[in-house]
This record gives C-alpha cells, sequence and structure tokens, in this order.
C-alpha cells in the first residue's frame, strides 16, 4: 500500500510525517521535490533527531544511476526555491513520473509527504490509482500567523500588533510566499487584489491549493481521499489516530499511539482571533465555501 500526503506548507504535513516515521511499518519519503541539499533534522516539527532529506539524497543518488536521461539532480527540486512556478503547472515531466515511481517501488508500503504536488494530484493518482491520499489542512488564519511571524516566531517583530500585521504590504516571502502570491495575484481570479496586504497574500495562497488539491484529490482518489484536519490531530489525537488507521485500513500500534499522545503538542489557537478583519478578507476573497468544506467556521470554532 503506498500513501501520498499532501498539505499546505505550514499547515502540520510534519507531524503526519513524524507519525509514521515512528510506526516503522512505512517506507517513508520527505519532501522528495524540496532541494534536498541542507539537513533536515526532523524536519519542520524537530520531533525526531534525524536528517529526513539524508533517505532522499540517498534515492536520487540511486535514481540517477538508474535514469541515465537525467543529467542534473537539481532538477529534481520540482517547484520552491529552484524555480516556484512549477508547482502550479498541471502536469509534471516524465523523469518526475519515474522519480516518483522509483520511491514507491522499494517496498511493499510506501508514505511520500508531499508540499509541492497541490496542482499535481492527478500526477499522483496516475502513478498509482489505488494509492491513499491523505489531505492535510489548517486553519487559514493559523497559516497565515505562522507564515508571517516565522518559525519559532523569530520574524514577528516584523508584526508587532494586530494593527500592522493586518495592514503591512511589503515583498517579505516566508517559505516561497511571495513568488506563489505573485503567480496566483497575476490570474484573471484574482488579478484586481494585485498588491495586496501580506496577510491577505497568505490567504490567497490558502484557498489556492485547497481548491486544487480537495478538488481533484476528492474526484480521482474518491474513497481513498481523506480530508484530515490538523487541529483534530493536536486536539483528539486518540480518535483522529484511529480514524487515520481506519482509513489506511490497518490496526492502530499502541507504541504509535502513546508516541504521539507524548510528542504532539495539544494546543490550538488563531493569532487575533476576534478581529473583525478576518471574516472582512474572507468575504472578500469569497473562501466561505473552502472554509466549510475544509471544517473551519468563520469564528474559527
Amino acid at each position: 500500500m503506498n500513501i501520498f500526503i499532501q498539505g499546505m506548507r505550514r499547515s502540520g504535513t510534519t507531524i503526519l510525517f513524524d507519525i509514521f516515521w515512528e510506526d516503522g511499518s512505512f517506507d517513508c519519503y520527505y519532501e522528495p521535490l524540496a532541494a534536498a541539499k541542507k539537513e533536515a533534522i526532523g524536519g519542520g516539527s524537530g520531533v525526531h533527531t534525524v536528517d529526513y532529506f539524508e533517505k532522499v539524497r540517498n534515492c536520487r543518488k540511486a535514481f540517477m544511476n538508474r535514469y541515465q536521461k537525467l543529467e542534473n539532480v537539481d532538477l529534481l527540486n520540482y517547484g520552491a526555491p529552484r524555480l516556484p512556478q512549477l508547482e502550479f503547472e498541471a502536469e509534471a515531466p516524465e523523469y518526475i513520473k519515474e522519480y516518483i515511481k522509483f520511491m514507491i517501488s522499494q517496498s511493499e508500503h510506501a508514505m511520500i509527504k508531499f508540499t509541492r504536488m497541490y496542482c499535481k494530484v492527478r500526477v499522483l493518482w496516475e502513478v498509482d490509482p489505488a494509492a491513499k491520499f491523505i489531505h492535510i489542512v489548517r486553519d487559514p488564519r493559523a497559516i497565515t500567523a505562522s507564515y508571517l511571524f516565522g518559525k519559532g516566531q523569530r520574524n514577528k517583530d516584523r508584526y508587532p500588533n494586530e494593527k500592522i500585521f493586518f495592514k503591512k504590504r511589503s515583498n517579505y516571502s516566508a517559505w516561497s510566499s511571495f513568488p506563489f502570491s505573485e503567480y496566483i495575484l497575476g490570474t484573471p481570479e484574482y488579478s484586481h487584489l494585485k498588491k495586496c496586504e501580506d496577510f491577505l497574500r497568505i490567504l490567497v495562497i490558502w484557498k489556492y491549493n485547497f481548491k486544487k488539491t480537495h478538488e481533484v484529490g476528492k474526484n480521482l482518489f474518491g474513497k481513498n481521499y481523506l480530508l484530515l484536519r490538523h487541529e483534530d490531530l493536536l486536539c483528539d489525537t486518540r480518535n483522529t489516530l484511529k480514524s487515520i488507521y481506519d482509513f489506511i485500513e490497518t490496526p492502530l500500534p499502541l507504541h504509535v499511539l502513546e508516541w504521539t499522545s507524548k510528542n504532539v503538542n495539544s494546543k490550538s489557537s488563531v493569532y487575533a482571533h476576534n478581529n473583525p478583519q478576518w471574516y472582512d478578507a474572507f468575504k472578500i476573497l469569497s473562501m466561505f465555501e473552502e472554509m466549510n468544506i475544509a471544517g473551519y467556521s468563520i469564528d474559527g470554532k
């Protein structure tokens, strides 16, 4: 059985990856379309003291030896940071498809975590139409604050109060957010929002990412598509884990439940939760339908 995970950056994909890594039954690949040049100790969560990219680098070497048509390993960084615009292509070159096929051919049970395949869900389905597809989402307000404040809130001084948070306009580009938003804002649907506020740019990315992943994923994978809320994993760990393992038709291992309960932070909050500018932004972007499908009410409950 193969499992594909796709979620927007900062949506909790690494925590889900950590769980499958801890399980030990799956051959796990962490962001195989990333640059993968630097170490990723524990990925975004830091829970495990393992360089998740080491496995990806080793896989690339083996793939390059086998797939002689590919001359430059850097081409396997398909998207940001090399060329962010590649993430918006619906198709993928043959070598990317062969690369994914190569990964899942290495073992009976493979799990691959992506943040770059939101426009290429069909590609994953074509690689393995019988795979389980997990679409993980997170409250768009929480993702927006995570992007703007940065990992460990190291950039929070850029947005020291709510007034600046909701009004600042810049070319700030955490996790390639500026080129992503520029691309989307260049499309007819969003062109009227050109030069919008920083926080609105992240909401634009959230809506675009969610729609692309959900519509194609649910349509193609059908019963093998699971929409998973990051907040449920944090706040209702046992039942959410049970639902994930029911979905992949595998008994929930006790050691996975114990490890997750111990290591996953149960707190979930939204920055400036009561500020009416969130509502105004959702209205401007006409994103209430997407939020409802994802399981988020207007007030975040």
